[in-house]
């Protein structure tokens, strides 16, 4: 956990360092200083991604619908960061600048850190929200036709970029060999755009029909005190205030016999335990 936040701070203080970055072919910046801190700007964040890789290491892993859209974040978030690498260096930078590689490059930097991971918490707080759980079926369905319409779009415009296929064009000729990769992206770009129907669809349907919620975590294993509340939540928030014993208030309100065995292993390592609000051992 420190070692995320750390590298969030350091992102962000990095981050006012790599701007030249864009500027490489003008002439008019100190390449090595502005590559080497695109460069080291990968480093907080490879932080992060193996960070969320080892939350998820050896766990029971279970792919409902917020879960597929948190791996395709991952997915697509890994992609965009290693073209990132690639395009800090000035060589490699001068031979795909203005092209269709950093026009790939920026939709899987934001759209695969806003969009999926910004689906994944619709999927995941609308019952908390709204009292009501979106249609698991609807949502995967929404997951798969945006993966693929996004991967088949972005994906090939690396290869474009590459061959030399330069952005803001609003044409090229059939002998420039553009032609079948473009028809993939734009086929894909429909698929794109249709795949936002099914969620809509889907808020509807719940809105209309849906089941209300009548627990308070329907996940199961909610870990932050929003789950310790009913869905939605009172004005008030809480009926009672919850206790809070560790870094998961609401895991230990639902699940105590877990918490105590957790809350008896650290007092084997020299903390007090709680267990049924009194000191182990008294």
């Amino acid at each position: 956990y420190m070692g995320l936040i750390g590298a969030t701070i350091a992102i962000a203080g990095l981050s006012v360092t790599v701007w030249a970055h864009h500027m490489y072919v003008t002439g008019g910046v100190l390449l090595p200083f502005f590559s080497f801190m695109t460069f080291l700007i990968a480093v907080p964040t490879g932080v992060k991604f193996f960070n969320w890789i080892g939350t998820m290491w050896k766990g029971s892993l279970s792919f409902e619908t917020p879960m597929l859209w948190a791996t395709g974040f991952l997915i697509t978030f890994t992609f965009g960061g290693l073209t990132g690498v690639i395009l800090a260096s000035p060589p490699m930078d001068f031979h795909v600048s203005d092209s269709y590689f950093v026009v790939a490059h920026f939709h899987y930097v934001v759209f695969g850190t806003v969009v999926f991971a910004m689906f994944s918490g619709f999927h995941f707080w609308w019952p908390k929200m709204t009292g009501k759980m979106l249609d698991e079926r609807l949502g995967k369905i929404t997951f798969w036709t945006l993966f693929i319409g996004f991967h088949g779009t972005f994906l090939v415009q690396h290869w474009l970029g590459a061959e030399g296929m330069p952005r803001r064009y609003a044409d090229y000729l059939a002998a420039d060999g553009f032609t079948a990769l473009n028809t993939i992206s734009t086929i894909s770009s429909f698929l794109l755009g249709l795949s936002v129907l099914p969620f809509l669809y889907n808020v509807w349907k719940t809105a209309k029909y849906g089941k209300k919620v009548e627990v308070d975590d329907p996940w199961g294993y909610g870990r932050s005190l929003e789950w310790a509340t009913s869905c939605p939540p009172p004005r008030h928030n809480f009926l009672t205030l919850p206790r809070i014993r560790s870094e998961s208030p609401a895991f230990d309100l639902h699940h105590p016999e877990i918490a105590a065995l957790d809350q008896l292993e650290n007092a084997g390592h020299g903390e007090k335990a709680l267990v049924g609000g009194k000191e182990a051992g008294k």
